[in-house]
C-alpha cells in the first residue's frame, strides 16, 4: 500500500507516468464477529511465512476468530493468511463475488476483517456498476471510471493505519466485487484503462456526486479551506445539464422532534426548537448554515453536518430554495442530489445522450485539468 505523497504521480498532459502502483488492498468485510465464504472451485492458502496448501474444502465455509488466529470450516489459520482462488474461481463474501486474493485477519477485539488485494482495474469494475447505473450511456460511464480511478488513486492508504488501503463502502467508494459487473462496465474500463485526471502535472483529487441542482460546488466549501485557493478543475461550474434529471427537485419533511434531535446532536442545541431558517448560501447556491432558534437564543447551524444528522438519503442536499412550517414539522423543498463536487452523473448521463464524449464532459465538469494515462 502506497499513500498519495509517494505515488509520484507526476503527469504530463496527455503523457504517461511509469511506476504507480498497480493494485489496492479494499477492506470487504470489517470487524465483524464471522463471515459466510462459498468457494466455487480450486484455491490455495498461504499463510504469512509463504507456507502454501490447497484448500480441498468447498461450498459454504464459516471464517470466525480463534485464540490468537481464525478458524475456517475445520481449518485453524494463522492472521494474515491470503485465499487466492485460481483463475476461473470465485469466492462470495455474503452475497458478492470476489475473485482477487483475500486476505483473512483476525482484528485486535477478536474480531475478523477480510482485504482483497486485486489490481486497480479490475478494483473499478466492481465499482462502476454500484456509483453509476451500468446501463447508462457508455461515455458517461466511461468519465464515471476515469474519475473513479483518479479517486483510487488519489485515496491509495488512506486506511493503511487499519491494514488496508480503501473500503468498500461510501467512506471510499462503494466495491461489490463481480456483483453487478456487465459488459457497459466491461467497456467504459478497458476503454479508458489507466486513465486518470491531472492539474498542473499532478494528480488531481476527484470526486463525483449525483446531481448538482445547477451548478457543481467548490470542493472548498464542503470540506473546509480557502475557496479562493481551490484548484481551478474543483471550483464549480453552471450546469444545464441535469435540469431534467428527477433528483433536479425534491422535497422532505422532518417532525419538530426529529429536528431537535439532530440540532442536539451536531450543534448541541438545548431547549425547545421554536424555528429553523435558512441561513447564509455561497455562490453556487448551496446553503452554508441554518438559523436555528430553541431556549431564547439563535445558533448558527453548519448545513452539511445538519443534513447527515438528518439522514442524507432524505436530506438529499443542501441546495435548498424554501421551508415550509407545518403544525408537527417542517418541510425541505430542494435541488440535486449529493455534496456537488466534481462529475454530476445525471449531467454526465445527459451529455453522453446528446452525443459528447467522455472526454468533454471530463472538460465540462473539471475545466482546465488534463487527461493523462498512468503506466505500471
Amino acid at each position: 500500500m502506497i499513500a498519495l505523497a509517494a505515488l509520484g504521480l507526476l503527469l504530463t498532459g496527455a503523457g504517461a507516468q511509469a511506476g504507480a502502483p498497480s493494485r489496492v488492498d479494499v477492506a470487504i468485510a470489517r470487524g465483524v464477529l464471522s463471515a459466510t465464504l462459498r468457494v466455487s472451485g480450486p484455491a490455495v492458502l498461504q499463510e504469512p511465512g509463504g507456507r502454501r496448501r490447497p484448500l480441498r474444502l468447498r461450498g459454504e465455509l464459516r471464517l470466525k476468530p480463534r485464540a490468537n488466529g481464525l478458524r475456517l470450516a475445520d481449518l485453524s489459520l494463522p492472521s494474515g493468511t491470503r485465499l487466492i482462488p485460481a483463475p476461473g474461481t470465485t469466492v462470495r463474501v455474503g452475497a458478492d463475488p470476489h475473485e482477487g486474493a483475500l486476505i483473512l485477519r483476525l482484528d485486535p477485539a477478536r474480531t475478523v476483517t477480510i482485504v482483497e488485494d486485486l489490481p486497480i482495474e479490475d478494483y473499478l469494475l466492481g465499482v462502476l456498476p454500484h456509483e453509476m447505473d451500468p446501463d447508462w450511456p457508455t461515455e458517461a460511464l466511461k468519465a464515471q471510471a476515469v474519475v473513479a480511478r483518479s479517486f483510487a488513486y488519489a485515496n491509495l492508504g488512506r486506511f493503511r493505519d487499519q491494514g488496508f488501503d480503501l473500503t468498500s463502502d461510501t467512506r471510499s467508494q462503494v466495491f461489490r466485487g463481480l456483483a453487478g459487473v456487465n459488459e457497459n462496465v466491461r467497456t467504459a474500463v478497458r476503454q479508458t484503462r489507466g486513465e486518470v485526471l491531472g492539474w498542473h502535472g499532478k494528480l488531481l483529487r476527484t470526486y463525483f456526486h449525483a446531481c448538482c441542482g445547477g451548478h457543481t460546488e467548490n470542493a472548498a466549501e464542503v470540506w473546509g479551506g480557502d475557496p479562493a485557493k481551490t484548484p481551478r478543475p474543483l471550483r464549480g461550474v453552471r450546469d444545464p445539464w441535469c435540469r431534467t434529471a428527477p433528483p433536479m427537485r425534491w422535497s422532505a419533511y422532518f417532525s419538530w422532534q426529529d429536528l431537535t434531535a439532530a440540532l442536539e446532536q451536531k450543534a448541541n442545541l438545548r431547549g425547545v426548537l421554536k424555528s429553523l431558517k435558512l441561513g447564509r448560501r455561497d455562490p453556487a447556491g448551496y446553503l452554508r448554515d441554518f438559523v436555528a432558534r430553541a431556549g431564547g437564543r439563535d445558533e448558527r447551524v453548519d448545513a452539511n453536518g445538519l443534513r447527515l444528522a438528518l439522514g442524507a438519503a432524505d436530506l438529499k442536499s443542501v441546495k435548498i430554495k424554501r421551508l415550509k412550517r407545518l403544525r408537527r414539522g417542517l418541510e425541505f423543498w430542494g435541488a440535486g442530489s449529493g455534496h456537488g463536487v466534481g462529475l454530476c452523473q445525471w449531467g454526465a448521463r445527459r451529455q453522453a445522450e446528446h452525443g459528447r464524449s467522455y472526454e468533454q464532459i471530463l472538460s465540462f465538469y473539471f475545466p482546465g485539468s488534463t487527461l493523462s494515462v498512468v503506466e505500471r
